[in-house]
C-alpha cells in the first residue's frame, strides 16, 4: 500500500510540473507568416506561398507570455523565386534565437474549380465551382480562371473536383442535337418561307450548322435560332 502511495505521489508531483511549465510553439507557418508580412513591406502585395528549405522554423519557448518574430534582410529573386531572410525570435522583449532562412516563393492567385467531379455534357452553373488560390506559375494561357466564362458553358469531358479547367474542357451549350428535326426559316425582302429540316451536326445558339431539307434532301447552312429554330443563311 505505501509503494502505492509514493507512485501516486510521483504522478501527482509530475503532474503539477507539466503543468506549471508552460510552452508556446512556434512553427514553421508562424516564420512563413512574418516572411510573407515583410514581403508586404518591401511592395509585394500579391498574396504568397513560401517553401522554406534554410533555417529552423520550430521554436518551443518555455515560461514566455509575448512571442514576437522579427524578419530581416529579405532578399528576393524574381526570376527564380527565390528568397532569403534572418528572423530573430523575441521573448517577452528579449532576443531568444537568431535563424537564417532561405527558400522559394511563388505568387498566388484567385481561380475557379469544380466542388465535384462534373460529368460530360453539364450545363455549367456557379454553384458547381469553388474559388481558391493558386501559384501563377501553374496558371497557364488555356486556363479558364473567370467564373462569368465559366457559367452557362458545357462541360465537353468529365471536369474533375479541385482541378483547373482549359478551354478545351468546355464550350458553348449545344442546344440543337444532331439528327433533330427543326423548322427553318428564310427570310428575304419581306418574304418568309418556312420548312422541316434536320440537324447534320450539333449546334450551340448562335452557331452556323448543316442541315437537310426534309422533303428535297438539299443540304444548306443555318444559324441557331433557339432549340426549335434555324435560320437559313441567303
Amino acid at each position: 500500500m505505501k509503494i502505492w502511495g509514493i507512485i501516486t505521489a510521483v504522478l501527482m508531483l509530475n503532474a503539477s510540473v507539466l503543468q506549471a511549465a508552460e510552452y508556446v510553439l512556434l512553427n514553421q507557418d508562424d516564420i512563413a507568416d512574418a516572411v510573407k508580412k515583410e514581403f508586404v513591406e518591401e511592395g509585394v502585395d500579391d498574396a504568397l506561398e513560401l517553401e522554406i528549405f534554410g533555417g529552423q522554423t520550430s521554436f518551443s519557448i518555455e515560461g514566455a507570455q509575448n512571442v514576437r518574430v522579427m524578419v530581416t534582410n529579405l532578399k528576393y529573386d524574381e526570376e527564380q523565386n527565390k528568397f532569403s531572410a534572418d528572423a530573430e525570435i523575441f521573448a517577452d522583449g528579449n532576443s531568444y534565437a537568431k535563424t537564417s532562412l532561405n527558400g522559394r516563393y511563388f505568387l498566388l492567385e484567385e481561380v475557379f474549380v469544380p466542388v465535384e467531379d462534373i460529368e460530360k455534357g453539364k450545363v455549367l452553373t456557379e454553384s458547381m465551382f469553388e474559388k481558391t488560390k493558386m501559384r501563377k506559375n501553374r496558371i497557364k494561357s488555356n486556363h479558364i480562371t473567370d467564373l462569368e466564362q465559366l457559367k452557362k458553358s458545357e462541360a465537353k469531358k468529365t471536369l474533375k473536383a479541385g482541378r483547373l479547367i482549359t478551354d478545351r474542357d468546355v464550350g458553348p451549350v449545344i442546344i440543337i442535337k444532331k439528327g433533330k428535326t427543326v423548322t427553318a426559316v428564310y427570310k428575304s425582302k419581306g418574304l418568309q418561307i418556312t420548312t422541316k429540316a434536320e440537324a447534320l451536326e450539333d449546334g450551340a445558339l448562335g452557331a452556323r450548322v448543316q442541315m437537310m431539307n426534309i422533303k428535297s434532301g438539299k443540304k444548306f447552312t443555318a444559324k441557331v435560332m433557339g432549340p426549335e429554330l434555324v435560320e437559313i443563311d441567303d
